[in-house]
């Protein structure tokens, strides 16, 4: 989220005109999506990564999270104007955080962790068997 706001109040990213502001806000959403996936990253930090897709989580949590994250504000303004809904939708911490968190649910849903047993774990387990 720091690289997420210094990019959106950075000096350095004012790029004129109407095609600056849809570069910067899908510069922004990109960044969010990655941060979302680091995070999530660190929850597999000494575990075996296995490829198992949850095709729930990805469609109740993902498609909602993408919509909120990807489309950039400019968007939502010109479709409502300044009315509740799209001023909200438009709004860079809406943006930001709803894309970390889909960066989340695209981890989650695509790979799942498995603990490797120890020696005495696994032994047991064969002698019960």
């Amino acid at each position: 989220m720091l690289v997420y706001t210094f990019f959106y109040y950075s000096k350095y990213m004012s790029i004129p005109g109407r095609e600056g502001e849809w570069g910067i806000s899908i510069f922004l959403s990109a960044t969010a999506v990655l941060a979302g996936m680091l995070i999530e990253l660190g929850r597999f930090w000494g575990w075996v990564i296995e490829v198992k897709i949850n095709k729930d989580l990805l469609v109740l949590q993902g498609i909602p999270a993408a919509i909120l994250s990807i489309v950039p504000g400019p968007y939502w303004l010109q479709s409502g104007g300044n009315a509740f809904p799209f001023s909200f939708f438009a709004d860079p911490v809406v943006t930001g955080i709803s894309g970390v968190w889909l960066g989340v649910v695209l981890l989650r849903g695509f790979f799942n962790n498995k603990r490797i047993g120890d020696e005495e774990e696994i032994k047991k387990k064969n002698n019960l068997a």
